[in-house]
């Protein structure tokens, strides 16, 4: 995770600069298929080629797109932890006994409309009370991807240019994912002449190349070019580190929180 916001500063800057990178190789793809769709080439020709302009673009932007992803990786480890650390230095224990009976009465998919009220009101405390409660419950699991959006997005909202980074980092990870998949997931098709037989033509269907360990639903890619994104020419990256209770960061980060 990052250690303070100098760290934070420096990611969120390299990130807008590997993605300016990934922009500019895929207006690159774009211009390629653009000008292979105009040529009079046969389905076979028009598949090596769209595939070799494929390769050669996730070739050029593979290590790019491993750092992006790490950032990423890291500011999901620094937002979690900062969830947790915000949570717990401002629990009042009398809120959450005076509304323990009434929560627990509540249902599971009401905690987190009850959360979603009490962030609109920065209602710190009570927050606090209901994310107590929503962690003990045993039917979670299908609400707990929404409840903990929603408690992220609110840490990071009161953590000023911080907060701000942090999900900046997050959403140019996404951006570069969704690009690559939008340009090569786009059907290509040979502008051959149609045939004197009454029948179509082969559509040929331009493999995509899904935003792998980032959108887990976009699995339909080529396997070779999957291989391709996945491994680094030079380094592979480091493992994920949990986030160990027992270790906690240095109080740079939440002192910079509250500064920002």
């Amino acid at each position: 995770m990052f250690r303070d916001a100098a760290e934070v500063e420096r990611a969120e800057r390299d990130q807008e600069a590997d993605f300016a990178r990934i922009a500019a190789a895929v207006e690159t793809a774009q211009k390629a298929i653009a000008a292979l769709a105009a040529r009079p080439l046969g389905p076979d020709t028009t598949r090596k080629e769209w595939a070799a302009i494929r390769d050669r673009t996730i070739l050029g932007i593979r290590d790019v797109r491993h750092n992006v992803i790490k950032r990423a990786r890291l500011a999901r480890e620094t937002e979690r932890w900062m969830v947790e650390k915000w949570l717990r230095e401002i629990n009042d224990g009398r809120i959450l006994r005076e509304l323990a009976a009434e929560l627990q009465r509540m249902p599971t998919a009401g905690l987190l409309d009850y959360l979603r009220y009490l962030i609109g009101f920065a209602d710190i405390a009570r927050i606090q009370s209901v994310s107590a409660v929503f962690t003990a419950r045993a039917d979670k699991q299908g609400y707990e991807a929404a409840f903990d959006a929603m408690l992220r997005q609110f840490t990071l909202s009161q953590c000023g240019a911080l907060g701000a980074r942090i999900a900046r980092i997050h959403e140019l990870s996404e951006m570069v994912d969704a690009r690559i998949f939008n340009l090569f997931s786009a059907p290509c098709t040979s502008r051959q002449p149609s045939p004197a037989v009454p029948q179509r033509l082969p559509r040929i269907e331009g493999p995509g190349i899904g935003a792998i360990a980032v959108d887990p639903g976009l699995a339909g890619a080529p396997r070779e070019a999957l291989a391709l994104l996945q491994k680094p020419s030079g380094h592979e990256p480091s493992p994920p580190s949990p986030l160990a209770s027992t270790v906690a960061p240095p109080a740079l980060l939440i002192a910079d929180c509250r500064a920002g």
